[in-house]
C-alpha cells in the first residue's frame, strides 16, 4: 500500500490553518478505501500539537486540518502520517511545514474590570511581536455597552509594547456584566482579546437646591412670628389664670386655679419656672383657705 499527501497553509485570525489532503492506493495505482490514516503533528521543539485519525474514501482520498496558533514558535512543523488496512503493507509519509510568517499577539492585564456608575478603570494591553513582526498595530474597541467609553494611549504602536486603556462608565451607564472586545489591526492581520466588565450602581448623588435670599429671610421671619405668637398665647393664658385667682381666693376657686395651672403646663403654655413659682404660691393659699 502507498500513500501521498500535501499540506496547504492559510493565514487566519488565530494563526495559520493547515489543510491536509492525501490518497491511499495499491501498487497498481488503484485507490484503497477504508484505510485508517493516523496523523501526528509536532512543533519545532518536537512537542505534539495535533493528533487525528482519518479514513480513506472510496476513491482512496482522505482529509484533515490543524492550526498553528499565532503565538507558536517559528520553525519546522512535522506531520507524520501512517496508513493501515488488513491485507496491505503499512504506508508512511512525513511532511514538513515551515512556520515563519511575522505576526503579533495581544494580552490583557486583567480578565475582569469592576466599575460603579460614574467610575473609570485602567487596563494594560500588551502587543507582542512574533517572528520579528515590526509593523504598526491600530487598537480599537468593539460593541461597547451603553454609557461606556474606551480610550487608548497610544491607539497605535509597533510591537512589542504596551497601551494604557481607560474604561469610563457614565452615571447612566447600563448596569450588568459585559464582554469588552479589543481589536488589533495591522494590514491583513487582525487579532482580538476580551475581558469582562462589571458595572454596578453608583453612589446616591446629593442634590443641592439654591434657595434665594428673599425666601430665606421670609422663612426666618415666619419662624420668629410663630415664636412671638406662642409667647403671646402663653402670656395671655397666665394673665387669665392670675385674674381668676385674684377674683376669688376661696378654697374651691384656688383648687380650680391649680388644676388650670396643671393644664397649662401639660399643653406647654407655661414655662417650668413660672409653673413652679405659681404652684407654690397657690398651694400656700390653698392651705390657708381650709
Amino acid at each position: 500500500m502507498f500513500m501521498q499527501a500535501t499540506l496547504n497553509p492559510t493565514q487566519i485570525n488565530q494563526g495559520v490553518s493547515v489543510a491536509v489532503a492525501g490518497e491511499v492506493f495499491d501498487t497498481t495505482g488503484i485507490p484503497i478505501s477504508n484505510a485508517i490514516v493516523s496523523i501526528q503533528v509536532t512543533n519545532p521543539q518536537a512537542t505534539s500539537i495535533h493528533l487525528a485519525v482519518a479514513y480513506s474514501a472510496k476513491d482512496g482520498t482522505f482529509q484533515d486540518s490543524f492550526v498553528i496558533a499565532s503565538n507558536s514558535p517559528g520553525g519546522n512543523y512535522t506531520a507524520y502520517m501512517v496508513a493501515d488496512k488488513p491485507g496491505y503493507d503499512t504506508a508512511r509519509v512525513t511532511l514538513t511545514f515551515n512556520y515563519s510568517s511575522p505576526d503579533f499577539s495581544m494580552q490583557s492585564s486583567t480578565i475582569l474590570l469592576a466599575l460603579r456608575q460614574g467610575d473609570t478603570g485602567k487596563v494594560t494591553v500588551t502587543v507582542l511581536s512574533l517572528r520579528n513582526f515590526k509593523e504598526p498595530v491600530n487598537l480599537t474597541a468593539l460593541n461597547l455597552p451603553s454609557g461606556v467609553s474606551v480610550q487608548f494611549n497610544p491607539d497605535s504602536l509597533t510591537p512589542s509594547g504596551n497601551a494604557k486603556v481607560t474604561v469610563a462608565a457614565s452615571q447612566s451607564a447600563q448596569i450588568g456584566n459585559f464582554t469588552i472586545t479589543l481589536l488589533g489591526v495591522s494590514g491583513s492581520l487582525i487579532h482580538t482579546l476580551s475581558f469582562q466588565l462589571e458595572i454596578t450602581p453608583g453612589p446616591i448623588q446629593a442634590t443641592f437646591v439654591v434657595i434665594p435670599a428673599v425666601v430665606v429671610i421670609a422663612l426666618i421671619a415666619g419662624v420668629l412670628i410663630q415664636r412671638r405668637r406662642r409667647r403671646s398665647h402663653k402670656r395671655a393664658a397666665i394673665d387669665e389664670l392670675l385674674k381668676a385667682s385674684e377674683a376669688d381666693k376661696g378654697y374651691v376657686a384656688t383648687a380650680r386655679v391649680i388644676a388650670r395651672l396643671e393644664e397649662l403646663r401639660a399643653t406647654s403654655q407655661v414655662d417650668e419656672s413660672t409653673y413652679q413659682k405659681l404652684k407654690r404660691e397657690y398651694e400656700k393659699r390653698l392651705e390657708k383657705s381650709k
